[in-house]
């Protein structure tokens, strides 16, 4: 197989749009939204393109009006080599944004110059076994781990139904729930979502819980879900792991990095003061 340009990487990672189920989507011509009502953590600023630097505030003021009349609490914003003005990270702070994430982009080919499968090491986990998510009560961990996880706030109602929906389609259509856990004893310790679009697998929401944490949990997780990327047909694993935590043992695993993208949060359904609560 021939090896994948950093280019060809970038292309797929900004392509590649995650949509909450039941989700309003929005496009224009200087940005795209994913608006899910009464909430910020799931409501979604992508592809931000302004190239006249008077017109950006107007631009960003646009993005919240839109937001807020489709139900939207606040947005997580991204920022990619892509976006534009080259200054907005600097502006966004002005809009009531703060980082909330720098992340790397990291990738790993899963086949290599021979055509043959070529998989992350697998690393010691004892005792730790990881399996695709595949019933109601294991798509409902899957849910619940999140917030003590990555301090998200909690899914109920509507939402948590549509995510439930989303799991059970998945598996009844495709064979996958896209959904991973981790289990140590009859303890799920760990969670992590695989999307697999032709050669391209995005890796994404891995994370284990504090206690549990090195003990090649992370890496059972990546390994289980390249296996499985592989047998459906990936070429490449894709993944934005944060700097500070998933990335170095990425790097560690081997994969490299091509580049970074920033998560700017805003929340408008509090005080400013406590707009960084989770």
């Amino acid at each position: 197989m021939r090896p994948w340009t950093d280019e060809q990487v970038w292309t797929a990672v900004l392509g590649w749009r995650w949509v909450p189920p039941g989700a309003s989507k929005i496009t224009t011509d200087a940005f795209e939204l994913a608006v899910t009502p009464g909430s910020y953590a799931l409501t979604f600023v992508y592809g931000f393109r302004e190239d006249d630097p008077d017109r950006v505030d107007q631009r960003l003021g646009e993005v919240r009006s839109r937001i807020e009349r489709a139900g939207g609490t606040g947005a997580r914003f991204q920022v990619t080599p892509g976006t534009r003005p080259a200054d907005l990270a600097a502006r966004l702070p002005r809009h009531g944004y703060r980082l909330r994430d720098t992340t790397d982009v990291l990738a790993w080919e899963l086949k290599d110059e021979n055509d043959r499968a070529r998989l992350p090491p697998p690393g010691e986990a004892p005792g730790v076994v990881v399996r695709e998510a595949a019933t109601d009560a294991e798509f409902e961990t899957f849910i619940d781990l999140a917030p003590p996880i990555f301090g998200d706030p909690r899914v109920t109602g509507e939402i948590r139904a549509r995510f439930r929906e989303e799991m059970r389609t998945g598996l009844r259509d495709h064979g996958h729930s896209g959904r991973f856990l981790a289990f140590l004893g009859p303890t799920a310790v760990g969670r992590a979502g695989l999307a697999v679009e032709g050669a391209v697998a995005q890796l994404w929401g891995t994370g284990v819980l504090e206690p549990y944490r090195r003990r090649g949990i992370y890496r059972a997780l990546v390994r289980a879900r390249s296996e499985s990327a592989l047998a459906q047909g990936a070429e490449i694993a894709i993944v934005t792991a944060r700097v500070g935590s998933s990335g170095p043992i990425l790097k560690r695993l081997g994969y490299r990095r091509v580049g970074e993208i920033q998560m700017f949060e805003a929340r408008w359904d509090v005080p400013p003061a406590d707009a960084g609560a989770p």
